[in-house]
């Protein structure tokens, strides 16, 4: 299992780390956390129950066996803060991957997204043989994270208009991508 310690640009050290079978309440709690962050960045718009998170994490975890997913979980102090994960594409679009990444509020800004895209990068490189591609989206509004990505090579390729919808507002997807050399 992969376990990298991380110190953010104030000092908060963090654990890196691959999921495991007994984080589902963590995790259930973390995306719970995202559900009434207005402009959260993320689809997520009610709670997920624990019995749902579950499930999920115990796909994740056979798709991370079967080297579909690579995911890492940001740790502070026992909770997760924080996670990564890149899911390799199916059959001919196998030399690509999607990615996604979700920090709590209280950690944006320091630099443990570009961290933890970094590590999640490098894993998904390691472990998914013939990768070329990596892709990711955010809404148009997300600016500080478009940034982010654009200074990690990622160039923007497309937009969905009217991706999203929030109350009666809605929101532009912007679609990047890095190809890997």
């Amino acid at each position: 299992m992969v376990r990298y310690r991380h110190v953010a640009s104030d000092g908060t050290e963090l654990v890196f780390r691959e999921p495991v079978k007994g984080d589902a309440k963590a995790c259930m709690s973390f995306i719970n956390s995202f559900v009434d962050e207005r402009r959260s960045g993320l689809l997520i718009d009610k709670k997920v129950t624990l019995k749902a998170e579950e499930k999920w994490l115990g796909s994740q975890l056979s798709d991370t066996k079967a080297r579909q997913i690579v995911m890492l979980l940001v740790e502070l102090d026992g909770r997760v803060v924080g996670s990564c994960h890149a899911h390799r594409l199916p059959s001919k679009h196998r030399h690509r991957a999607v990615l996604g990444v979700a920090l709590l509020k209280e950690l944006r800004g320091k630099g443990v997204g570009e961290a933890l895209m970094r590590r999640t990068m490098d894993l998904a490189v390691k472990r998914f043989r013939g990768l070329e591609i990596l892709e990711l989206s955010s809404f148009a509004y997300n600016e500080r994270a478009q940034s982010l990505y654009k200074k990690l090579g990622f160039k923007e390729f497309g937009r969905v208009p009217r991706s999203a919808k929030e109350g009666d507002e809605y929101f532009d997807e912007v679609m990047m991508r890095l190809e890997l050399s």
